[in-house]
């Protein structure tokens, strides 16, 4: 499975080194080279500096063949609007990690619940 993830944060790190372990092909997204550098050495995953709210940035990760979109990074605006770009551009499922309660209720396609957090699936 082609698996993006947005955010090379604790949660971000996490989900690549596990997902990664299970032989998928992980791409992680961050503006912070240095973080990049620390997800990059530790696992086989390719790695791609910059916002993932940008669409160039998720056209050069290939969003368009992606089967799972995951954004975890801090901020939850980020989070959402780097899902909404990602099924636009082609990703079959996107996951946002959202802070905010509100928010679920925006999403009535699903929800899904990952460490306490429950993340808008926009399938």
């Amino acid at each position: 499975m082609k698996i993006i993830i947005a955010g090379a944060g604790e949660v971000g790190s996490h989900l690549a080194k596990m997902l990664s372990n299970e032989n998928h092909d992980i791409v992680v997204i961050d503006p912070e080279d240095d973080r990049l550098r620390s997800v990059d050495a530790s696992m086989d995953i390719m790695t791609v500096t910059g916002s993932a709210t940008s669409i160039e940035i998720l056209k050069e990760a290939n969003i368009k063949w992606t089967d799972l979109f995951i954004a975890v990074a801090h901020s939850e605006d980020t989070n959402i609007t780097a899902a909404i770009l990602g099924k636009k551009l082609g990703a079959k499922t996107t996951i946002a990690r959202i802070d905010n309660p509100e928010y679920l209720y925006t999403f009535p396609q699903g929800s899904f619940c990952y460490h306490g957090y429950r993340l808008p699936v926009l399938s």
